[in-house]
């Protein structure tokens, strides 16, 4: 995961809201509003999901996620207008859920979380520097409600999908295009060439699928806190 960067509201959503003050986006929300809002949301996230950092190949696969859920803890009862509030929600991948027959461990993201509570929250850099890796590219956290969201809730450890797999791969080959770059050079080029993949990807948003991992090695190296 990522800090995400959420641009401005679609304004057919805004509209729609002033029009409909008493509005559920569970019952009521029209179906051109939701494409304006998955739209916005893969441009804001690169076209990457919002969790997994998967790529996501158009606004068509997003799915629309709430990081507050609608129906916390499975209850009925819900705030309707929070159902319409931008700001929480998040482009997320599908999660594997839409190939028939996928077993619940086999699921992630929004389709393995259902309607659980979220301590990390993927619009706050505090709590997205609290997310960790593993050399495997497995995902962790020392804080152990964060753990417990990204290895249990969101299950973004899937091996069906060869998550961790794919960020050490991902992480690898950035690693090797920095070395490349920097063969025969001195110490102070690696550290600039560091610094210029970090500033591309963090201040540029030059993202590219699974920079999660790439974002917490180069933080390391350059000791960014």
């Amino acid at each position: 995961m990522i800090v995400v960067k959420k641009g401005k509201e679609p304004n057919s959503l805004v509209r729609f809201r002033l029009k409909y003050p008493d509005a559920d986006y569970e019952t009521d929300i029209p179906t051109e509003v939701l494409k304006d809002i998955r739209e916005r949301m893969w441009e804001d996230q690169v076209h990457l999901c919002g969790y997994c950092m998967r790529r996501i190949k158009s606004s068509r696969d997003v799915r629309i996620e709430h990081c507050k859920p609608r129906h916390p803890r499975g209850e009925e009862e819900h705030d309707a207008k929070a159902t319409l509030d931008f700001k929480w929600m998040l482009g997320v991948c599908y999660g594997n859920s839409i190939v028939r027959g996928t077993r619940p461990e086999d699921k992630t993201c929004d389709a393995h979380r259902g309607n659980a509570d979220l301590t990390v929250n993927p619009f706050d850099e505090l709590s997205v520097r609290k997310i960790k890796y593993k050399s495997d590219g497995s995902i962790y956290s020392d804080d152990k409600d964060i753990n417990k969201d990204v290895t249990e809730t969101l299950n973004l450890n899937c091996e069906a999908l060869s998550l961790p797999q794919s960020r050490k791969n991902a992480l690898m080959e950035t690693k090797k295009q920095i070395m490349k770059k920097c063969k025969g050079k001195s110490q102070d080029a690696f550290i600039r060439e560091l610094e210029r993949t970090y500033d591309s990807l963090v201040k540029q948003r030059n993202l590219i699928p699974y920079c999660g991992i790439i974002i917490s090695w180069l933080e390391s190296k350059l000791k960014v806190s």
